[in-house]
């Protein structure tokens, strides 16, 4: 493990103790609304909004396959994909901005035997269709709620929604760019290259450019074959929205296992795309606290107990957050078939 890795680990851990403390100082002297709270809990709800975790993991795998070559496919298991997802938890969960999902997505299709140029391209396309599906979630969410937004939440949250919208527009561009300009990306390397020049025996030096143009050729060819299969493409934008409909609608089902029977699960999917744009802008692994914050924020027009209200953000949080890397972990651990073998 990487020392910035143990570093992100540890901001995590504080920071989650951190918020654990001040939630749970927040329940202090509201003894008997946490009482009331935990008498309407219904635990099939909490189960059902587990399922929707899984399930949502389970389309992200299915929409990694659909991207693939044929022969990748053909030798390439379920569940040797389902480490892709389950490690992209891992590496979002764990590194600022969410940077350490696509090595780590690269990693675990490489453990299941995907050539690496091949790899990168398939999870850059998938990437890219994540953000365009994201983006246009909010902006559908944020034209019909609009009005809930800014009267019934704290003005302060309605200010980062433009940056938000922002910071993933530029990183569309940027992985439109990469994929679809070989020169551009050659010519990175050319710029990039004299740094190792200076660190490198010239034999090592030329055979690692060698390699690295072989692999961004692979990257590109495979760029080309995705982009021209319309069918792959379209499927898997399907699977990627159903894979964020389904995870937009776990906080519903938290809701739902304290007994609020009446809220609009339109209005709640629309709340949890807004915090899944906003928590992009945190710098902190995981976005750890300003999730929570952001939570409370657009959750405290449908939750009145505020007790409730801080049950309903750890239990959502545990599912959404540290379910995954908890998975992810395990995923790490556990070797792939070939290397059983």
């Amino acid at each position: 493990m990487l020392k910035r890795d143990r570093l992100s680990i540890i901001i995590v851990t504080v920071l989650t103790a951190g918020v654990i403390y001040f939630l749970t100082r927040e329940l202090r002297g509201k003894g008997k609304q946490l009482e009331e709270a935990l008498k309407h809990l219904d635990w099939r709800w909490l189960l059902g909004g587990l399922l929707m975790m899984i399930v949502s993991i389970a389309f992200e795998a299915v929409a990694t396959r659909v991207l693939l070559n044929k022969t990748d496919r053909k030798n390439t298991s379920f569940f040797a994909l389902l480490r892709v997802p389950l490690l992209n938890l891992l590496g979002t969960g764990v590194t600022p901005f969410a940077t350490g999902g696509q090595p780590a997505q690269l990693y675990g299709l490489a453990r299941a035997g995907v050539e690496s140029g091949r790899a990168m391209s398939v999870i850059l396309m998938k990437f890219l269709v994540y953000q365009v599906v994201v983006v246009l979630f909010f902006i559908v969410g944020y034209i019909a709620a609009d009005t809930f937004i800014y009267s019934q939440v704290a003005p302060t949250f309605a200010t980062f929604i433009p940056f938000a919208i922002a910071i993933h527009a530029v990183v569309i561009v940027g992985i439109a760019l990469v994929m679809f300009w070989p020169s551009l990306t050659l010519r990175l390397v050319d710029f990039v290259a004299p740094l190792f020049k200076r660190i490198m025996s010239k034999q090592r030096f030329e055979s690692v450019i060698a390699t690295t143009k072989q692999k961004i050729d692979n990257f590109h060819e495979e760029s080309r074959r995705v982009i021209s299969s319309w069918q792959s493409l379209v499927g898997s934008s399907i699977l990627t929205m159903m894979q964020l409909i389904v995870f937009y609608l776990i906080p519903y089902f938290v809701i739902r296992a304290f007994g609020y029977a009446s809220v609009n699960p339109w209005l709640i999917v629309t709340m949890n795309i807004m915090i899944v744009m906003v928590i992009s802008l945190f710098p902190i692994p995981g976005g750890v606290g300003g999730a929570e914050l952001s939570f409370q924020l657009l959750f405290s027009p449908f939750v009145k107990n505020s007790a409730t209200l801080i049950l309903v953000i750890l239990i959502w949080r545990l599912i959404t957050y540290y379910f995954g890397i908890f998975a992810g972990i395990i995923a790490y651990i556990i070797p792939a078939r070939k290397n059983v073998r």
